[in-house]
């Protein structure tokens, strides 16, 4: 089981929703029939919807293939190992807070994965396993998501693109929960680093043992030899752009904070004429968002130009021939054909989902049974909803919405808010269907199970400490 063992999960589910639909009626009566011919034009939808996705992660392997082949991103490995290695450990720490409160003040997670190889060559190249390197990485991403002060959803009550953070969608002040993000920040990344740091130990003593591929790829190669007029700052330079620009385009600075210089310029840039020819829409394209507004439909397209382009520079760069710098790429995006495959998959159950309706159909009959759902069966739907629909506007559209309708109590909406956000963020961590924890376990060859025997004790501390803070938060 443990060989293309997420593989199998994901198939199983993808079975398990096609067998609810001959069951399970719509809330009209009929029943949704899933059969096999509809699935696979599911598939072929969900390509189509989302191929900007599986072609980010094209990208972002074929970036790596380059960087991989660069003298100058070795050295800058070698040089943060060197420098770091007495305090290893801290440096773990620092990485989980990092991307803890990176997460936490923008809301991003498949976005940061653009990082994530560089510093998991970090961890490997300082002794540390695989499980070290996810936990560093993917799992503090999800404690910052989870608790994140603006993390934000498409709202589908607007015909234009409009981003709401979670409390503003169920119409409470955007800022209510800010108390209890925070001390689900602070505690989930002391309990992470507790937890990577006892794991860390049990290693070291020989406790624990997991049957781990070795992938000397992801170490990169270290440096020999004399690197003395190779430069650092070119690539480092070019990775700190990157960050910069990831940053001013996907926060979205005017509906959350109301600055407006952001389209304000890309409304000058793109109505620029020289007589009556357009500038920047012929020059460059008309197929363009202002920073702040990249959480766009296809928006995707626009991270993978700036990794195309950051890989010709750091062709030039490094002096690397342009055959070399091809197949570099080329060998980087192959990498990644099970990453994309996965995800490809992951959301065809999505479309299976929403075309069947099946969230939305058991909400109904659960509230008309009850007459009511309250907080816990929330929770339950939410962890499905989360499960089924690997795209949190789909979440919204299929779980979320649907639980609002039959909810009247608007004394829970504060804590409606916190429970969606918390409860999608820690499904993102176990759930086989998470695209940034296929992205993980994909690229560092860890087996599903390995992964849930691994960290289902953290995920439990998580989610006992998720219900502590919401439980406080319906008491206030």
């Amino acid at each position: 089981m443990k060989k293309h063992s997420l593989f199998k999960i994901v198939l199983i589910i993808l079975a398990l929703l096609v067998i609810t639909s001959y069951f399970i009626p719509t809330e009209s009566g009929t029943t949704s029939y899933l059969g096999l011919g509809t699935v696979f034009l599911n598939g072929i939808q969900s390509f189509y919807y989302f191929f900007d996705t599986a072609l980010f992660l094209f990208v972002v392997g074929g970036f790596y293939g380059v960087l991989n082949q660069s003298d100058g991103y070795k050295k800058l490995l070698d040089s943060i190992v060197s420098a770091i290695k007495p305090n290893s450990k801290k440096f773990i720490f620092i990485i989980i807070a990092l991307f803890a409160i990176i997460s936490f003040l923008t809301g991003f997670t498949l976005n940061l994965f653009i990082f994530i190889p560089f510093i998991i060559s970090i961890i490997l190249l300082l002794g540390y396993d695989k499980l070290v390197a996810m936990s560093s990485t993917v799992g503090a991403i999800v404690v910052g998501y989870l608790s994140s002060l603006f993390a934000t959803i498409r709202d589908p009550n607007s015909y234009s693109a409009t981003y709401v953070t979670f409390e503003e969608y169920v119409g409470v002040d955007k800022f209510v929960n800010t108390f209890p993000k925070l001390i689900l920040l602070i505690l989930g990344v002391a309990l992470l680093i507790y937890f990577v740091n006892r794991h860390i130990a049990n290693v070291e003593n020989k406790k624990v043992k997991y049957e781990l591929n070795e992938d000397d790829d992801l170490k990169v190669s270290e440096v020999k030899g004399n690197y003395k007029n190779i430069k650092l700052w070119p690539i480092a330079t070019i990775l700190s752009i990157i960050f910069v620009l990831l940053v001013l385009g996907y926060v979205p600075w005017n509906s959350l904070f109301g600055i407006s210089v952001f389209d304000d310029f890309h409304t000058w840039l793109t109505s620029l004429k020289i007589n009556d020819f357009e500038v920047f829409n012929n020059i460059i394209t008309p197929m363009s968002y202002a920073f702040g507004q990249w959480n766009q439909l296809g928006s995707y397209m626009i991270i993978c130009c700036i990794l195309v382009i950051a890989s010709l520079i750091i062709k030039f760069v490094s002096k690397m021939k342009f055959d070399e710098m091809l197949d570099a790429f080329v060998l980087g995006m192959k990498k990644m054909l099970p990453t994309a495959v996965l995800t490809t998959l992951s959301f065809t159950i999505l479309i299976c989902a929403v075309n069947s309706g099946l969230v939305s159909n058991l909400i109904t009959l659960v509230n008309d049974s009850l007459g009511s759902i309250n907080i816990v069966v929330a929770s339950l739907f939410n962890i499905l909803g989360s499960l089924l629909y690997t795209d949190i506007y789909y979440t919204v559209i299929g779980t979320y919405s649907p639980l609002l309708s039959v909810i009247t109590d608007e004394g829970l909406m504060q804590v409606l808010a916190l429970n969606f956000q918390a409860l999608n963020g820690l499904v993102m961590l176990i759930g086989p269907t998470s695209l940034i924890l296929i992205a993980g376990l994909t690229y560092l060859d860890i087996p599903y199970t390995t992964w849930v025997k691994y960290i289902w004790r953290f995920i439990l501390m998580l989610f006992i400490l998720i219900f502590a803070v919401l439980m406080i938060v319906s008491l206030i």
